[in-house]
């Protein structure tokens, strides 16, 4: 078990790292992802050999990101968390980059600005969101194919 936790606290954590988060970002969400119950600040720190400055910075990057959730349990005052399916899945980012970029273009669209290369760069984020539409529903189509598979 525990090579294989070594493994999953390995994925999680280059996976962070691709994303543009830290290691330990990657590390505490695989201590939660593999953990059957919520834990606290200690046991992530105690699990992991970190310092308590780092895991929380970890966990509230993680909480921001919506994949690690406070967990009330009643009698505790400390703060328990639990992972959150979906872990900077690809479909998640790309869901996140699509709202950015097309909020930002529907804000730029409402100034009507008349500077040439600011209608160069609205036209750009225009056609990166079509490019980030198209991506989600190859996301869509993946996941009903996955479906249809599985079922």
């Amino acid at each position: 078990m525990e090579d294989a936790k070594k493994l999953i606290i390995e994925l999680f954590s280059e996976l962070a790292k691709i994303h543009g988060l830290n290691k330990s970002v990657g590390a505490v969400y695989a201590i939660l992802y593999l953990s059957d119950k919520p834990l606290t600040i200690s046991d992530v720190m105690e699990e992991l050999k970190i310092s308590k400055g780092n895991v929380s910075m970890s966990l509230k990057k993680l909480e921001d990101l919506g994949f690690v959730k406070k967990v009330w349990i009643k009698g505790e005052r400390k703060n328990y968390y639990e992972a959150v399916d979906g872990f900077i899945s690809m479909k998640d980012i790309a869901r996140k980059k699509y709202y950015l970029i097309n909020k930002t273009y529907d804000q730029l669209k409402k100034l009507e600005n008349n500077d040439e290369k600011m209608k160069k760069n609205i036209e750009q984020l225009y056609r990166m969101k079509k490019i980030s539409e198209r991506i989600l529903e190859l996301f869509d189509e993946l996941e009903r194919d996955q479906d249809i598979k599985t079922t």
